[in-house]
């Protein structure tokens, strides 16, 4: 279906625009055709139809050979097979035309049905009504040619045709659903692209060079060797001062107290010869 609402033509098992035809011609030139040559126009495996027919939802090949009848049914099938189950597409056409195998309770060709549900398809896509009275009168318009005496059978083809119609819009919306989703899964698994690839250069990272240290200017040996011997100098002059200080300061001392002796002895020699109530005042 494409952005009009129109179904996509060309996908696999969607009913194609010339119907029928072109398997008619081929029919024509080979009076049948090998499983490998259906699986080549239908797209099926050949075990998918072998199957179908052991089933007994497609008529046995006739000597290994695959007529018109076998050949609509299985494009029927497949137009049909995603959307309604295999066992109800097969009461779908025992609806139409009945379960005689040999055709004598049929009201329309198999392959006429497929060629009328491709015309339908076509005519559908190009208008805008899609709802069921507008695909009814696409019907009608399309089957306005059948003839068949029984009053019921152009009522069955039509509620036949109308559901196998809204049945392969359903396909085709639920193919084009899971391919989206598969978009968004694939996106979803993909990781993203890292920023400095799409928008920012890539930056190279430097380490920075350390600052430059600055070493102290070391003093000649002959100048440490000095300074040494000079606080050496300093302290034995301290010690000394010291000593010398306090050896001078006792030295005074004993000085001034041999000096301040006498006199105090003599004072105290002159006042003992005195009487003690004299020198009292």
């Amino acid at each position: 279906m494409d952005s009009k609402g129109n179904i996509a033509p060309g996908m696999p098992g969607s009913p194609d625009d010339k119907g029928f035809a072109k398997i008619e011609m081929l029919l024509e030139a080979t009076g049948g055709l090998s499983l490998s040559q259906v699986c080549a126009v239908t797209g099926l495996e050949g075990t998918t139809i072998q199957n179908w027919v052991k089933r007994g939802w497609v008529e046995n090949p006739v000597g290994k050979k695959y007529e018109e009848v076998q050949i609509a049914r299985i494009l029927i099938i497949n137009a049909l097979k995603e959307c309604i189950k295999l066992e109800k597409i097969s009461l779908l056409m025992n609806y139409v035309n009945g379960k005689s195998k040999d055709g004598s309770t049929a009201i329309i060709k198999e392959s006429t049905l497929y060629n009328y549900l491709c015309e339908a398809l076509k005519q559908s896509s190009q208008t805008d009504d899609h709802s069921k009275s507008g695909v009814e009168t696409v019907i009608n318009n399309v089957i306005r040619d059948y003839n068949d005496p029984n009053p019921d059978s152009r009522i069955r083809i039509r509620k036949a045709l109308t559901l196998m119609i809204f049945a392969c819009v359903c396909t085709d919306v639920k193919r084009r659903v899971e391919a989206m989703m598969g978009q968004i899964l694939n996106e979803l698994e993909s990781p993203p692209k890292k920023i400095e690839e799409t928008t920012l250069p890539k930056l190279e990272l430097v380490p920075p060079e350390p600052a430059p240290v600055e070493k102290e200017e070391e003093e000649p040996i002959e100048v440490l060797e000095d300074i040494i011997e000079t606080r050496k100098t300093v302290s034995q002059a301290l010690r000394e001062w010291d000593i010398s200080s306090v050896e001078r300061i006792i030295i005074d001392h004993d000085e001034d107290a041999h000096l301040a002796e006498p006199v105090e002895v003599e004072e105290e020699k002159k006042h003992s010869n005195t009487p003690w109530y004299v020198r009292k005042k």
